[in-house]
C-alpha cells in the first residue's frame, strides 16, 4: 500500500489531516491514545515541512500514515468509542520507528 502513495497528493492529505485533527479537537474528551496519536501524526507534517529533500520512500511512508489516519474506516472504524484510534496509533508508531534514522535530527527550541 506504501508503494502505492502519490507524494504528489501531499498537499491534500494534509489539508484533509488538519481537519480531521481540529475535529478531534473540537469534540473534546480525548483519551490518551488519541493525545498521543495526534501529537505523533502533527510531529510527522512537521517533518514533511521542515524536510522537503527527503527520499521518497520516507515522504511515501508519511504519507501513508497520515493517509491511514484521516480513513475513518480502517481495519478498526475511528467511531468505535475507545479502540478505534488504536489501529493508527499502531500505524503511525510503526512508520516514525521506520523513519527515525533516515531524518535529520530535529532541534526543541
Amino acid at each position: 500500500m506504501i508503494k502505492q502513495i502519490d507524494p504528489g497528493h501531499k498537499n491534500s492529505i494534509t489539508k484533509v489531516l488538519g481537519i480531521k485533527i481540529q475535529t478531534m479537537l473540537d469534540e473534546g474528551h480525548l483519551n490518551s491514545v488519541e493525545i498521543e496519536l495526534i501529537e505523533n501524526v502533527a510531529r510527522l507534517a512537521e517533518i514533511l515541512e521542515l524536510y522537503p529533500g527527503l527520499p521518497e520512500t520516507v515522504i511515501k511512508k508519511i504519507l501513508f500514515a497520515m493517509s491511514y489516519f484521516i480513513d475513518e474506516n480502517d481495519e478498526i472504524p475511528d467511531i468505535i468509542p475507545d479502540y478505534g484510534y488504536l489501529d493508527d496509533v499502531k500505524v503511525v508508531s510503526w512508520v516514525i520507528d521506520d523513519i527515525r534514522n533516515q531524518i535529520p535530527k530535529m532541534t526543541r527550541a
